[in-house]
């Protein structure tokens, strides 16, 4: 595995669309330095859970007997339920307190992100050195991209209306849906639950 087929991977299943989604409902009426303070804490918290899976996946995969398979099953069904949430607006108005500002709810959406940690599950490759750095080159590289797209979805909110905003969650919030049925379809293949479907 190479550093482009991680970085594409891995921005497919945590990048910008993913994060932005969280942003934008924990971060509604926030100010700016607010904001950027929101952003920042939660791609360090991304950031280190990240490595860690990267670094130890393998190993707690091995030590709980979890097959991959199962984690892909487990991903797609959780995926699937957040997805559902968003598309019916049942998670429209932002949980945070004033303390945290939504610090919290962004970070669970980069680290807890069930695809993406899934990925990373798999991906992660303790016995090769090589592989390991590249992972976590990627998986920064991929932080990194969704700070960028914070930083332009700043400055496009002070021109386009939250209302505009709330159909882009609807839509996204479709094609996650989807990618969850994807990961599922994936999961019972792996278990042979299905037969792949080519």
């Amino acid at each position: 595995m190479n550093f482009v087929e991680a970085f594409s991977i891995l921005v497919a299943v945590a990048g910008p669309p993913k994060i932005l989604l969280a942003f934008l409902m924990d971060t509604e009426g926030a100010d700016s330095r607010t904001r950027w303070r929101v952003a920042l804490t939660s791609s360090a918290i991304a950031l280190g859970v990240g490595l860690f899976v990267v670094a130890a996946g393998r190993l707690l995969l091995s030590l709980f007997h979890i097959s991959e398979g199962a984690l892909l099953l487990a991903a797609g069904v959780i995926l699937f339920v957040h997805a559902l949430d968003l598309v019916l607006g049942r998670k429209q108005e932002p949980g945070h307190n004033d303390e945290t500002r939504g610090t919290h709810e962004l970070a669970t959406a980069y680290y807890a992100n069930p695809v993406a940690l899934a990925y990373l599950f798999l991906l992660a490759d303790t016995k090769s050195a090589q592989t390991t750095v590249v992972l976590a080159g990627a998986f920064a590289a991929v932080i990194a991209l969704d700070l960028a797209a914070i930083a332009v979805l700043g400055i496009a909110m002070r021109y386009v209306k939250m209302t505009y905003a709330w159909v882009l969650v609807r839509v996204l919030g479709i094609l996650l849906a989807a990618l969850g049925v994807e990961q599922i379809i994936n999961g019972l293949e792996a278990l042979r639950v299905l037969e792949p479907i080519s």
